[in-house]
């Protein structure tokens, strides 16, 4: 059985290129990574800088340019600045000012969920069933369905929760760029408007959750703080809180 907080520190690890476990507790280690130059996978724009907390520990992995002034920063935040809005609006403004841009850079944050067999708790609420290829128009026509799923599709982890015959929600997995064999990142393009906070979300993403557990894999949730109707729905289905993350885009080309 894999052990989850080790097997995620490593996940992330991988994307943020330096060693969560290593991180001491109580500050914020800031990273320059050449990672930060590119587009993550499913991602349009690049991230100037991705901040991750878990626990007490904090890293800060941003384009090299953006060692000084983003280090220079976060030494004049108070521990745990980096979570209030205060100290997000710092960082956005040093992340301008050092690539020098004007307005167009955005911030996104959210929780970092993970479930695990022992606190996940199935939600039958309404018909759920494993996604199949004839079953994708249907899903498109619903604006619930794209191409991004269809590995999770051919994988087994993605599933509908249906009215009679009509899909309502859908809950499936993104594909990940390392370590696919021992995490799953969930995909939850969630439930058409006129149904929603009816339970059908709920129904979907334990499914998919469930077909993730039985695969021998850790599920990771990731959404926006935002979002309290998807963070409700992951923690009714026992998804509990890993981290935290804040990302700085730049703006796409």
């Amino acid at each position: 059985m894999l052990e989850p907080i080790p097997t995620l520190d490593d996940f992330f690890s991988r994307y943020l290129e330096c060693d969560i476990a290593k991180v001491s507790a109580g500050r914020v280690w800031v990273i320059p990574s050449d990672r930060r130059e590119t587009r993550e996978m499913h991602y349009s724009n690049v991230f100037a800088l991705w901040l991750l907390t878990s626990g007490n520990r904090c890293v800060a992995s941003v384009q090299r340019g953006l060692e000084p002034v983003v280090a220079r920063t976060v030494g004049r935040l108070r521990p745990g600045q980096v979570r209030e809005p205060s100290g997000q609006r710092r960082l956005v403004r040093a992340v301008a000012a050092g690539l020098r841009l004007g307005p167009g850079l955005s911030a996104v944050s959210g929780p970092v969920l993970f479930c695990t067999g022992r606190s996940f708790r199935a939600q039958r609420l309404h018909p759920c069933r494993r996604v199949r290829r004839p079953d994708l128009p249907a899903l498109a026509k619903a604006g619930l369905y794209g191409p991004w799923l269809d590995a999770s599709v051919a994988d087994g982890t993605c599933f509908a929760a249906y009215d009679r015959d009509e899909p309502v929600s859908l809950a499936g997995t993104w594909e990940v760029p390392h370590l696919g064999d021992r995490v799953a990142d969930m995909c939850v393009p969630g439930t058409i408007a006129a149904r929603r906070r009816e339970g059908f979300g709920k129904s979907a993403v334990a499914c998919a959750t469930g077909a993730v557990l039985d695969s021998g894999r850790i599920p990771v949730y990731v959404t926006s703080d935002r979002n309290r109707a998807s963070i409700l729905t992951a923690r009714a289905v026992g998804y509990t809180q890993y981290g935290w993350q804040f990302r700085i885009e730049l703006p796409a080309e």
